[in-house]
């Protein structure tokens, strides 16, 4: 029994074009899934980590001791002569070794 190759060009078309849109059906409704579940589940989790720091007297103390030390780093950055700030920051430092040897 020979396989007709235009009866397989047609079933495989149709199986594809089934699987396609299958996959976009299932595609949608996790879309779907995952607005109504979810999302909504992780803006609460977010919201109480945020509540929570805030609450906490020690990391409130640590943040504002890193805005600081940030602050003042910015401070003595702005300081410094235009050119010499790449060399603070180690831009004149190449990241990774040469071959040449010296």
């Amino acid at each position: 029994m020979p396989l007709d190759p235009e009866k397989l060009a047609a079933v495989l078309i149709t199986a594809a074009g089934v699987l396609f849109v299958g996959s976009s059906t299932l595609l949608v409704a996790v879309a779907i899934a995952w607005r109504l579940t979810l999302k909504p589940t992780l803006r609460a989790v977010l919201e109480y980590r945020t509540v929570r720091a805030a609450a906490d007297p020690v990391l409130s103390r640590r943040v504002g001791e890193l805005e600081e030390e940030v602050r003042t780093l910015k401070d003595r950055l702005a300081a410094l002569p235009e050119g010499s700030s790449q060399r603070v920051l180690g831009g004149d430092v190449p990241w990774r070794g040469t071959k040449e040897k010296a």
